[in-house]
């Protein structure tokens, strides 16, 4: 096991159990092409590469490269890319449809997240490693604390499952923070036409000024009447809005 690049966030994962919980949830079948976001030293693209057809690793980590090479050269189904994630088009890699695994760095998985969420029609689904208090937020409910933009933008693309939580005692080095696994898998898309540009312009807006009532931050769009008429109280703050009234709001910017 190699030294750890803090400033990448890096935290490998060095616990065969959760590995095989990891592997159990994902389901691995031999027709599934993987895309693994950060694979590090391998720890589960070993597990899964005799049970699937092939795998992408995009690894930001130019060290970590050889010796993904060294190990996986004589695996014809793995594809090893030296980049970031966040610069990747991804276009390249979602070749049909595309099952995404990943334990993504706590200090971009945000970003990570809203890099994957346009590209819903090509992915099968994602299970993903994250910062507990992240899972929280893509997962809560209108009217939690903890409810915002990443809860709504994550929940109008897929239906998010927080399937279990991992102790930081199962990483080299350990982490200051508890993770969760989770399971997204996509929805119908409810955007037409402008319609996606309109909502998401929208929903960072009203978030931005999350303490504002919605007739306020709203006012250069609706008046109190509109706002009713769409079965939206004036009065309330975005965090109390479903997907499904900023989805109708939208519709009508």
């Amino acid at each position: 096991m190699r030294n750890h690049k803090k400033k990448l966030g890096q935290h490998f994962l060095n616990d065969k159990n959760i590995i095989n919980k990891i592997i159990m949830s994902i389901k691995p079948k031999m027709t599934d092409s993987f895309l693994e976001i950060g694979p590090g030293e391998g720890a589960l693209t070993t597990p899964l590469l005799g049970l699937i057809k092939d795998i992408v690793l995009i690894e930001k980590d130019k060290d970590l490269i050889p010796l993904l090479q060294n190990r996986y050269i004589e695996s014809n189904n793995v594809q090893i890319v030296n980049n970031d994630i966040l610069k990747c088009n991804l276009s390249n890699y979602l070749l049909g449809k595309t099952r995404i695994i990943g334990n993504l760095p706590y200090n971009i998985s945000t970003e990570i997240i809203f890099k994957l969420l346009p590209a819903t029609s090509h992915i099968t689904d994602m299970h993903l490693m994250l910062q507990k208090e992240v899972v929280d937020r893509m997962i809560a409910n209108p009217g939690s604390k903890v409810y915002g933009r990443l809860s709504v933008m994550t929940q109008v693309y897929f239906k998010v499952t927080k399937l279990f939580d991992i102790s930081p005692n199962v990483f080299v080095p350990k982490p200051k923070v508890h993770s969760s696994y989770i399971n997204m898998i996509p929805k119908v898309s409810p955007f037409s036409d402008n319609n996606e540009d309109k909502f998401k312009k929208l929903v960072t807006m009203m978030f931005t000024a999350r303490r504002k009532m919605i007739k306020t931050s709203l006012r250069d769009y609706f008046d109190e009447s509109t706002l009713k008429n769409l079965s939206i109280n004036p009065n309330h703050r975005p965090e109390v809005l479903s997907v499904e009234d900023f989805l109708r709001i939208s519709k009508y910017v």
